[in-house]
């Protein structure tokens, strides 16, 4: 069958979509948000693909089918397995990085456990190991006529009882043993086993060096190094010579200067999950937490003594006099004025204050004062000892407060024992590079370093297997535009397109064929002249045979697929339906009509207001170059640039986190830049990222707004309310008392699956209400409070018109295209631009309030042309109140509208970091140098 034939989908706002998908090419699924498209691609097509893969599965897996929710359609025919790929952020787990969620690590392990060369972590120099042939030959070697008594160490831990050991010696044959030094027969041995044993050898061999010897000593050292493991000893006598001397012979890697030793190599020597592997320190993590001293202080800019402590001092008078009176002695041990500050410590007074020692103080002895030694505990050291000591969540919790985290001093943040840590392999340009120091690369320089690696000749089949391997894999990630990404990026730092476009590089790695895929938004993060490679890798997972159905708004893909399903026409009750299907240059609808018409957003100039600027300078983190950034106040201003240029480290790592310290006296420490000018001249900010709003069904748009607390107490105050006694917090459902008691008032109940994702099915005793019978009794207009959360943002507008507080944030909401929204709809449920969009909403709904800056990133996430618009028009409200919005953004329609844009680039990376081009967008277009002029020039 050459089409996927989709009859009757029904399934949330779908109006009984008939649809035919065909099989074997790229289809675009776009239209205005809430329309119902990822309820036709997720909701429909791959769930229904999943729930016929559960039917295959065991009677036990089958028992829990019910209770899962089937897609509400008639038939789907032509349809192949599924897999979504969809738009979520990396996770929370530390342990996991780029190079682990695309299995490029395992490879690495095992490649380095069968190629690497282990090297001296102290010195640098190469270990060095000898094989039994390699003992052979040394020993064949010797002087001719030299005798040589060939030995087995025997291990400490067998000393003790010799009874035992001499037996099972003699069981297997072994006539001698040499006990400190001296040769004796077994019986002999046992009879004279003196009372303090130093060493004990298994004499394996004796033999005189000759021409031929070299077959009786092969098996006589292989005996040897099956009894012992690791060393084989020699004995040696030179003909002429009347002593005997020693020799080692170790097959462990081994420095002979230092001693230095490791053992056999093995892939779980190289896992940070791994106790054999592992740092000891940090236990693989890579960070450690301390006591950041400027947390540890109100205020490190006043006077210590009169800062105050912070964190779990401030609650504990006592120790707030204690501090006052160690800081007084401290002042004047060092000669100091009482009006010193923190940063104008001397180093060592410093310390001491910090990290402890002898403090000098004054005790009154009679009349006399007289100075005293005290032994002072310092500040962090009793910061990390209580942290570590407390029972009470509460007190770490308060104690967190003066912690951040760093690089863990012990490794320096590479996560293994520095023994593995030193095992290296030669790559290209004749650079030898340990696990983690080739994680540390980026994407295309460690395909660069891994393409001059050849292996040591016996090893070649295996470890080029290996190499290949990998290299295909970093091909994969180059191709979808995250060539710019080191391999040791933690998983929590990724954007949600940056995630997914990593679980779309491992499907390339697959290369399954005649599966259907199902993508969210691939082009998320993505500059305008980073499109056209993932475009190539979308025709590429097509090419393999396979349907790729792609959610998406973007301009370039839609126009490079095979087929567009346009739907609408609007959202919630007014869309679900496909308005027009075909190829993207015939397709008569809405976003044809944009197509072809190449309608343009308009910009709206923005008044001279004269509020300066704020100024970072010498940004350094990541691939930050020491850049100065200017940014304009009270206007709307976008960041942009290549993915991995550095706009998120700029936004977030650097200014995002100095903000947080600046207004709130965060722990997160920001990233590296010499300072920030003008901060003085903003009240307050607010971020607005895409983060999820809640992660259980809890937590939904009313309640995130606030229009649940008004709706609430509306509710309380009718009049079977009073009558009964009913309070606001009836109306709650995080409450006992008014709430569902089966469900707990999630209306939902979670079934575990053990081994595949657990499921929310709906709660049998309220019917998904959430709340009892009593409770869904009182009614406002006849709807109940259940009623009232059913309603879409549009319809609630309407209905609660009359109450003008709760009507502006729904009209904010609709405003902002969320209108479609219902006001109960799971938080879990909402995808991050609607999460995103219901935080500018919150802020839109304020009353006016002192100059705010407010921080973006990717705002038109999930947003078609039209939902564009009045996103724009949202930015010029805040700006024209006099705030100033600066946006992290790649839609050419929005950097076009922008009051100043400032890019970075060229590229991403080690080949980004610096700024590029900053002014009006019409400056950016005959900038040359400029890709964003590039894409602006091309519209």
């Amino acid at each position: 069958m050459d089409t996927i034939r989709i009859r009757g989908a029904r399934q949330h706002n779908l109006r009984n979509v008939d649809l035919d998908i065909p099989r074997g090419k790229l289809v675009v699924i776009t239209g205005p948000s809430g329309c119902g498209k990822s309820s036709l691609a997720f909701h429909t097509l791959y769930a229904e693909g999943q729930r016929r893969y559960v039917e295959s599965l065991s009677v036990y897996a089958r028992q829990f089918l019910d209770q899962l929710e089937k897609p509400d359609v008639d038939a789907i025919e032509g349809l192949s397995p599924a897999i979504a790929i969809e738009q979520r952020s990396g996770g929370l787990n530390p342990r996991s990085t780029v190079s682990t969620a695309t299995e490029i690590y395992d490879y690495l392990r095992v490649l380095w456990a069968a190629a690497g060369v282990p090297h001296d972590p102290e010195t640098g120099e190469r270990l060095q190991r000898m094989g039994s042939a390699d003992i052979v030959t040394a020993l064949a070697a010797l002087e001719e006529g030299s005798k040589v008594v060939l030995l087995a160490p025997v291990p400490k831990e067998e000393f003790a009882d010799a009874e035992r050991l001499l037996g099972d010696l003699q069981r297997q044959g072994f006539v001698r043993v040499r006990v400190d030094g001296e040769v004796l027969e077994i019986e002999e041995a046992a009879k004279a086993w003196p009372d303090t044993v130093m060493g004990v050898e298994i004499v394996v061999d004796r033999f005189v060096v000759r021409a031929g010897v070299e077959s009786r000593l092969a098996d006589s050292v292989e005996t040897a190094l099956r009894l012992c493991g690791t060393e084989a000893r020699a004995s040696v006598q030179a003909p002429g010579a009347d002593g005997w001397s020693d020799v080692s012979f170790q097959t462990s890697y081994r420095n002979p200067t230092t001693g230095f030793m490791v053992g056999e190599l093995s892939a779980k020597h190289f896992s940070f999950n791994s106790h054999l592997g592992a740092c000891s320190a940090c236990e693989g993590l890579g960070t450690e937490m301390f006591c950041d001293p400027m947390l540890l202080l109100e205020d490190a800019k006043k006077p210590l003594l009169r800062s105050g402590l912070s964190g779990w001092w401030k609650e504990k008078s006592s120790r707030e006099g204690q501090f006052k009176r160690e800081t007084t002695a401290l002042l004047a041990m060092f000669d100091l004025s009482d009006d010193t500050s923190f940063p104008e410590l001397p180093a060592e007074a410093r310390s001491l204050l910090l990290d402890g020692g002898s403090l000098v103080t004054g005790w009154k002895i009679g009349a006399e004062k007289k100075p005293q030694l005290k032994k002072y505990e310092g500040l962090c050291v009793e910061a990390m000892r209580k942290y570590h000591e407390a029972r009470s969540e509460a007190v770490r919790r308060r104690l967190a407060r003066v912690m951040a985290h760093r690089p863990c001093r012990v490794c320096e943040g590479r996560r293994l024992k520095k023994e593995w840590l030193a095992v290296k392999i030669e790559g290209a340009g004749g650079r030898w590079l340990g696990i983690q120091d080739f994680c540390a690369l980026d994407v295309a320089a460690a395909a660069e370093w891994l393409s001059g690696f050849r292996p040591d000749p016996g090893k070649e089949e295996i470890c080029q297997r290996l190499a290949t391997d990998v290299q295909k894999r970093l091909s994969f990630l180059a191709e979808v535009g995250l060539e710019y990404l080191t391999l040791d990026r933690t998983s929590g730092t990724l954007s949600g397109g940056e995630a997914q476009r990593i679980r779309l590089a491992t499907q390339l790695g697959s290369a399954l064929s005649g599966v259907i895929y199902v993508l969210d938004e691939p082009s998320i993060g993505l500059h305008a002249a980073d499109t056209a490679r993932l475009i190539g890798a979308l025709i590429r997972l097509r090419d393999l045979g396979n349907t790729v159905v792609v959610v998406e708004h973007d301009e370039e893909i839609i126009r490079a697929a095979d087929w567009l399903v346009d739907m609408g026409p609007g959202a919630g009750i007014l869309g679900g339906a496909v308005l027009a299907a075909g190829k993207p240059d015939a397709v008569s609808s809405p976003t044809g009509n944009w197509l072809r018409e190449e309608r343009r957003f308009a910009g709206q100039t923005a008044a001279d207001l004269g509020l300066g600027q704020l100024v970072i300078r010498g940004a350094r983190e990541h691939n930050l170059r020491g850049i100065d950034v200017a940014i304009p106040l009270g206007r709307l201003v976008c960041l942009s640039g290549p993915s991995g240029s550095g706009k998120s480290t700029l936004a977030d790592d650097v200014l995002r986190r100095s903000l947080a310290r600046h207004f709130h006296h965060a722990g997160e420490v920001p990233g590296a830049h010499d300072g920030i000018d003008g901060l003085e001249q903003i009240e307050k900010y607010v971020v607005a990222d895409q983060s999820p709003i809640g992660r259980s069904p809890r937590s939904n748009p009313a309640t995130f707004t606030g229009a649940f607390d008004l709706i609430r107490d509306l509710f309380a105050k009718l009049a079977l309310s009073k009558q009964r006694g009913y309070a606001p917090g009836r109306f709650s459902f995080n409450a006992a008392g008014g709430r569902c008691d089966r469900c707990m008032g999630n209306g939902r109940l979670k079934i575990e699956m053990h081994f595949l994702p657990d499921a929310w099915v709906v709660c049998p005793a309220c019917g998904g209400k959430r709340f009892n019978r009593e409770t869904l009794e009182v009614t406002y207009k006849g709807k109940s409070i259940s009623e009232i959360l059913d309603l879409s943002v549009s319809e609630a507008a309407v209905f609660f018109r009359p109450i003008p507080k709760l009507f502006r944030v729904l009209e904010v909401l609709e405003e902002l295209g969320l209108g479609y929204l219902r006001l109960g709809q799971p938080a879990n449920t909402l995808s991050g631009g609607e999460a995103q969009r219901l935080k500018l909403a919150v802020e839109l709904s304020k009353p006016a309030s002192s100059h705010t800056l407010y921080l973006f990133d990717e705002p038109t996430t999930g947003l078609h042309f039209g939902d564009v618009e009045r996103l724009l028009q949202a930015f010029f409200r805040l700006r024209d109140a006099g705030h100033t919005v600066l946006v992290v953004e790649h839609h050419l329609d929005v950097i076009a509208a922008a009051d100043w844009v400032i890019e970075l680039g060229p590229g991403g990376g080690v080949n980004g970091g610096t700024l590029v081009a900053e002014g009006p967008p019409a400056g950016l277009i005959d900038n040359d140098q400029s890709p964003t002029g590039k894409a602006l020039r091309s519209r």
